[in-house]
């Protein structure tokens, strides 16, 4: 194989990123782009030069410090944008049902506009929802009084509910809510992020929280339900990993990369719709397994049994990085090219706004 390193293109790493993780991030995205992806080669090219621009820094660093601290306006403003975010997806890919008696589970709920726009739209749908508590950094819960008994909310960090292929004694983790437990939900939002604001968080809590939310989605969809899940864009091993698991246990997996908050961000929306019906449905308890097993790995591992950053390796059981760049590597470009489009141009033009050369 050539040497990755001579690859013409930057891949850049959160602050929370595993050194080991660079290798595989590099082999995969020169392998789709000596594949013919034009498009991702543009669209990394693009990146590094922004990220090497003073000006783009300081305006994402100033979007960061908003976030953060967001004044009880702003909230609302994210709350109304959140609700369309997920109008947007709903209108291009129809995943929320209008009509027909609908239980959904939606994680890191709060403020609540993805949950709103659920019960405006359904009014036969209930809702249970999970959010870390304001107390830890967590977001206020904004959702109409109006909605409020058809909807469950509880607040916790979902990372520390008892996620194990056993119940573990330990003080930091809790019992799952009854309601999630026995759930069986029509569709499941995995719309969790990591919270720069958390009080409680780890290093690798990213990688927690990812898990974490594939384990409660896959225990409590029904089968034949929805998985909507925000992941990073499909060249990164973990995105491309994940989809690859939804295209084989479910009927039918879709994508789409909001025009609103999303466009020029590393992250877009994977819908798994029909969870349970696909080829590789009947994997699902096995799969989770392998998963909780993880979790337990990622909260208990390392080397002071505090947790673990996750590594390449560990998604395996999925599919091996070789298997993924030797045999699919037409199917990820295909899911792939629609997204990275949108990005690039988006990028263009908030570069040619910014005066970026």
């Amino acid at each position: 194989m050539d040497n990755m390193h001579s690859l013409p293109i930057s891949v850049r790493f959160s602050s929370s990123s595993p050194p080991n993780e660079y290798d595989d991030q590099l082999r995969l995205a020169k392998a789709l782009v000596d594949n013919g992806s034009d498009i991702l080669k543009e669209l990394l090219e693009l990146q590094s030069k922004g990220w090497n621009d003073e000006s783009a820094e300081k305006h994402f660093q100033k979007q960061r410090q908003t976030s953060d601290n967001p004044p009880p306006e702003l909230t609302m403003i994210w709350f109304r944008m959140m609700k369309g975010l997920l109008r947007e997806i709903d209108t291009r890919l129809k995943c929320i049902p209008a009509k027909a008696p609908t239980d959904f589970l939606d994680l890191g709920c709060c403020p609540g506009g993805f949950s709103s726009y659920i019960l405006d739209k359904n009014p036969n749908a209930n809702g249970t929802g999970v959010s870390l508590p304001v107390a830890d950094g967590g977001h206020e819960f904004s959702l109409e009084e109006h909605h409020h008994s058809r909807f469950n909310l509880f607040s916790a960090n979902l990372t520390y509910y008892q996620l194990g292929p056993t119940i573990i004694d330990n003080g930091r983790l809790q019992v799952l809510p009854f309601d999630i437990i026995t759930g069986s939900f029509d569709v499941v939002l995995l719309d969790g992020h990591q919270l720069r604001t958390q009080r409680s968080a780890l290093p690798w809590d990213y990688d927690r929280l990812l898990i974490s939310q594939l384990i409660l989605g896959l225990q409590s969809v029904k089968d034949g339900g929805t998985i909507i899940m925000k992941l990073p864009m499909p060249h990164k091993p973990v995105s491309a990993r994940i989809l690859y698991l939804f295209n084989i246990i479910s009927s039918r997996t879709l994508r789409w990369k909001p025009n609103l908050m999303h466009a020029n961000r590393g992250t877009f929306y994977a819908v798994a719709k029909g969870v349970g019906k696909g080829q590789g449905g009947h994997k699902i308890p096995i799969i989770l397994g392998a998963l909780k097993a993880l979790w337990v790995n990622l909260t208990f591992g390392g080397e002071e049994g505090s947790g673990r950053y996750m590594v390449p390796e560990d998604l395996d059981f999925l599919i091996s990085m070789d298997d993924l760049v030797s045999h699919h590597l037409d199917w990820l470009t295909k899911l792939g090219t629609p997204l990275w489009k949108v990005q690039k141009a988006a990028l263009e033009k908030f570069y040619d706004g910014k005066h970026i050369k």
